[in-house]
């Protein structure tokens, strides 16, 4: 009697035992799928009011200076330039129309802290100090110093060449800063000539002959070659980092996102180079 007895009272507890392995593998598949639920829901774009609100409205008011061609014009009351089509193309993605807000350089920031206009695009650069307040998309135009010869000389293709030579630079530009630092740094050889009132006297020196090498922005640079095609050749990299990049409140997180995913677009279909003129030589 107590031999069946243990039998029966054994297969009991195996019952039991069985049966808590199945709640707890049921509970162990439950926790793992509400983690999976969670980590999916953190891992989800959240809706961005303030891109929510530019789209419900239907107008993305763009702040520029447009004092600084070829970036930024206004011919006849109309905005253009560069910048211009940047913003275009990116209200475009967002599905609403541009509608632009012309100021003044020094008030750019404050507009967008007082929500006059959503976004700043008027060729600006990268401000580490502002990044408190503002969020910066990826770079759309390298606009850092760079080197210039004449088309046909091979002699220089980097600073390292410049030993010996002469280097034109515009007075007390960020180009004279950072020959001097290029001198300072090492090629005690290369010579400065700081002569000139404007990147386009030093690269006119340059195209004459007077000078070996120029230094400029990019900027200045490109703007003389599309003048004078074929005469200069801007040798890579860029001597300085000095991109430009849209500007935006620091809360539009959504905003940024579509703007980035704009730049690249463009980047990769080769149309930002057409648009800021780089694809024109």
């Amino acid at each position: 009697m107590r031999l069946g007895g243990s039998r029966s009272q054994e297969s009991g507890i195996g019952e039991r035992s069985v049966m808590r392995a199945l709640l707890l593998n049921i509970a162990i598949f439950a926790g793992l799928a509400l983690l999976g639920l969670a980590v999916w829901g953190g891992q989800q774009r959240r809706p961005d009011p303030y891109l929510q609100d530019i789209q419900a409205r239907g107008v993305l008011r763009v702040g520029i200076d447009p004092t600084y061609p070829p970036f930024d014009t206004v011919t006849g009351g109309k905005v253009g330039g560069y910048d211009a089509q940047l913003a275009q193309e990116i209200a475009g993605d967002i599905g609403v129309r541009v509608e632009f807000q012309t100021l003044a350089l020094d008030t750019l920031y404050d507009a967008l802290a007082a929500g006059k206009v959503d976004i700043l695009i008027s060729a600006l650069p990268f401000v580490y100090e502002r990044q408190k307040e503002v969020r910066y998309s990826a770079p759309y135009y390298q606009a850092g110093q760079v080197l210039l010869v004449v088309a046909g000389n091979r002699a220089v293709s980097s600073v390292q060449d410049l030993s010996g030579r002469t280097a034109g630079v515009e007075l007390g530009s960020n180009a004279d800063t950072e020959a001097r630092r290029i001198v300072r740094d090492g090629m005690k050889s290369m010579q400065v000539r700081s002569v000139y009132r404007a990147p386009e006297e030093a690269l006119s020196a340059l195209l004459e002959g007077q000078v070996d090498a120029a230094i400029t922005d990019n900027t200045s640079a490109q703007s003389y070659l599309r003048a004078h095609p074929g005469t200069l050749r801007v040798i890579s990299p860029p001597l300085t980092d000095e991109p430009f990049v849209v500007a935006m409140p620091n809360r539009a997180s959504g905003l940024l996102a579509r703007v980035d995913t704009t730049i690249e677009r463009l980047r990769a279909s080769g149309k930002l180079a057409e648009i800021t003129g780089l694809a024109a030589r």
